[in-house]
């Protein structure tokens, strides 16, 4: 990239995204949700299947019935807009939703690459000053609500919003690099 980059400017912006449990009414600005949809358009994929299909809702009545199909949903004030990630069987090769064949197939690299298209947009968001929370769907009752088809999987919803000013916030610490990581094999130390 040209010019000067701050080398802090992304370890700030992913610290900075957190689960948002209470938003308030103001609404996301439609040039704001370009940006987020563009960011999920550019997230890496297996093999660049882009195996996705995103579906905006901001009708308040199927955002309630959403949140409530969601684990945890309920612990959530409803977002000004959901995103649901629609996960395309057909774009998938193998067996179920990973996308490619051999020995490992049964890894759901798919998934993955959802994972990868909801942070994308989540850091977007944030970066654009927007709140979100990640909430996993029912999926009997998200594909019932959405009209997805039976084949296809909604493993992610989205909300969209910004944080109530007095909102509920769980403390945000993580352990120790030296605790999570390991060096050459599970258990070994840096020396």
């Amino acid at each position: 990239m040209a010019g000067k980059i701050n080398d802090n400017y992304f370890l700030k912006l992913a610290k900075a995204r957190k689960t948002t449990y209470e938003f308030n009414d103001k609404k996301v600005k439609e040039f704001s949700l370009k940006k987020i949809m563009e960011a999920a358009r550019w997230a890496p994929s297996c093999t660049n299947i882009q195996p996705w299909h995103f579906i905006i809702v901001k009708d308040g009545k199927k955002i309630t019935e959403l949140m409530m199909s969601a684990n945890y949903g309920d612990f959530h004030a409803d977002p000004a807009l959901i995103i649901a990630l629609v996960l395309l069987k057909k774009s998938c090769s193998g067996n179920g939703y990973s996308c490619f064949r051999g020995k490992d197939s049964g890894v759901h690299d798919s998934y993955m690459s959802m994972g990868m298209a909801g942070l994308n947009m989540a850091l977007e968001a944030r970066d654009l000053g927007i709140d979100s929370c990640i909430v996993t769907p029912d999926q009997d009752v998200v594909k019932k609500i959405l009209r997805v088809r039976k084949e296809d999987a909604v493993p992610l919803l989205i909300g969209f919003g910004y944080q109530y000013h007095k909102a509920f916030q769980k403390e945000r610490v993580r352990r120790k690099l030296s605790e999570t990581t390991s060096f050459e094999y599970f258990g070994g130390k840096n020396e």
